[in-house]
């Protein structure tokens, strides 16, 4: 079963294999004769040479197999396939000469084959030379193959550990999510207790979708606008048209994905460092452009700025870094500031 296996997983290469026993050995017949007349072609020889092929084939990986250390997780560098070569052409010659030598005595046919050195030369000369193409053809394609697979592996890995960096990284927002929130609810407690209990029961049934979206790496525009619009509703409970979201049709109509919170973070963000009033609001828009998804808002800044390390901005730019290998953009000037945050493609990250 497991030579079956072997033949099946290696089948492009032993056609390839079959294909160029023909040619090497029609190659041969046209360059040993002188006209067409001399032109002998046996079919049955590209089938021998076919089988010595494939049997230094198997010889090479076996050596390879044998000697490869798969403790190391990484692909074996040219020189460890030099030493294979090395070691699977000596033990071809000790085999093929050997058989040989065995074949010879069995049938009487010493002298014939080994009888004189020019012969001894000569045959060694030859499988010299057939072990050179053949295993030379054989390692290339085994050392090719394992690089390849090397580096599913690297990008299988890679993928992993960055879906795992993300995960963490979403992890991260929901406390800081939860904390803001619970800020902004014991001042609704001090101020107006009725309004803070309408809070609380629209917070615990936005953190609940929170809690559920946090799994998902990729979220649509869809969800994460009515989960931004939710959270801008629930901040207008204390802060009454003190600040305006605007949301263009371009980017509620579109099919792009995001990373959960990604909007709603930079809306928060808006809120906590910016002091609108009902006279003159912080204007927050939300749109799509060429480069991504952009957030921006005019500022008006506190009279004493919040202390922050931008953990949540970091946070953000990190994912976007993993899931795009683009960091977003931070546009601020003295009026105003703006995010955009890189497109992501759908399969870019399977």
């Amino acid at each position: 079963m497991k030579t079956l296996y072997f033949f099946k997983e290696n089948k492009g290469f032993l056609l390839f294999l079959f294909f160029f026993c023909w040619v090497f050995v029609l190659k041969n017949s046209i360059g040993n004769a002188n006209s067409w007349e001399d032109f002998v072609f046996h079919l049955d020889a590209p089938i021998w040479i076919f089988i010595q092929g494939v049997l230094i084939f198997l010889l090479t990986n076996f050596i390879k197999r044998k000697f490869y250390d798969y403790k190391l997780n990484k692909a074996s560098s040219v020189k460890k396939y030099f030493q294979f070569f090395l070691i699977s052409f000596v033990l071809y010659m000790i085999a093929k000469n050997l058989f040989g030598l065995l074949i010879s005595f069995a049938f009487d046919t010493f002298s014939r084959n080994f009888g004189n050195s020019f012969m001894i030369t000569y045959k060694l000369f030859n499988q010299a030379i057939d072990f050179i193409i053949f295993g030379g053809i054989s390692l290339a394609y085994l050392y090719s193959k394992e690089n390849n697979e090397y580096r599913k592996r690297l990008n299988a890995y890679e993928i992993a550990n960055s879906k795992s960096k993300i995960q963490q990284l979403k992890s991260q927002l929901n406390p800081h999510f939860l904390f803001n929130n619970l800020n902004v609810l014991d001042q609704l407690i001090e101020e107006d207790q009725d309004k803070a209990s309408d809070f609380l029961r629209s917070f615990s049934e936005l953190y609940r979708y929170a809690l559920n979206s946090a799994e998902n790496e990729l979220i649509s525009i869809d969800d994460e606008l009515r989960f931004t619009q939710n959270y801008f509703e629930l901040m207008n409970q204390k802060y009454e048209g003190y600040y305006k979201l605007n949301i263009t049709d371009k980017i509620k109509k579109s099919n792009i994905v995001v990373p959960p919170f990604c909007l709603q973070v930079l809306i928060e963000n808006a809120i906590l460092h910016n002091l609108g009033t009902a006279s003159n609001p912080v204007n927050i828009h939300v749109d799509l452009v060429e480069d991504g998804v952009e957030v921006s808002n005019n500022k008006i800044e506190l009279k004493h700025k919040r202390k922050g390390n931008g953990v949540a901005l970091k946070n953000l730019n990190k994912q976007f870094e993993l899931l795009t290998n683009t960091t977003i953009s931070i546009i601020e000037r003295e009026s105003d500031f703006t995010v955009i945050l890189p497109l992501i493609k759908i399969n870019s990250h399977d």
